[in-house]
């Protein structure tokens, strides 16, 4: 193949996959800043010494999680955070100042969606796209369509936010 179409399609698709392929630390850095706009006082939620041990021993962290969750083909971020300069630490009460933070790495930018008080607050992980589920509040069985956020109770319930139609909606599936 000539050297100079070669040159010219790399000009053209590196943008591209850049994009697609952002670092994670870029897409993270960006979350971050984006939390510091919406909220005055932010953190990521403290974790149990149990749920810090579980999520280490499966190489992963608790309160970050990373996938396709708008199904575009680029990386999101998922964040499990308190706001405010009093968090809770206990339940219930803990879920009240509890959010998820999801960005999705767009074509026109990252983009930040919260989830107040979700089901769970444990921890986050990845429900990867075609995991089979059954959904508590409905009945149903079901296959993920996309990436999901789940959130847990350690070794007791969950839920999984998926994302259609412009919206993260929760499926009960553990419990």
């Amino acid at each position: 193949m000539n050297r100079y179409l070669v040159a010219l399609l790399v000009f053209l698709l590196l943008p591209q996959y850049r994009q697609t392929h952002a670092d994670e630390k870029d897409i993270l850095q960006v979350c971050e800043t984006q939390l510091s706009i919406k909220f005055t006082i932010w953190r990521f939620a403290p974790v149990t010494p149990e749920v810090a041990a579980f999520a280490k021993s499966i190489h992963e962290d608790p309160t970050i999680t990373y996938g396709d969750f708008d199904g575009d083909g680029r990386k999101d971020v998922a964040l499990l955070i308190q706001n405010g300069d009093n968090p809770e630490s206990g339940y219930p009460r803990r879920l009240d100042s509890l959010n998820i933070a999801i960005c999705l790495n767009t074509k026109g930018g990252v983009k930040l969606y919260l989830i107040d008080k979700p089901y769970c607050g444990d921890g986050i992980t990845r429900a990867p796209k075609g995991q089979l589920y059954y959904d508590y509040d409905t009945g149903k069985r079901g296959t993920h369509r996309l990436d999901g956020v789940s959130a847990y109770c350690f070794e007791k319930a969950g839920a999984t936010y998926e994302f259609e139609n412009g919206a993260f909606h929760q499926i009960v599936d553990s419990d």
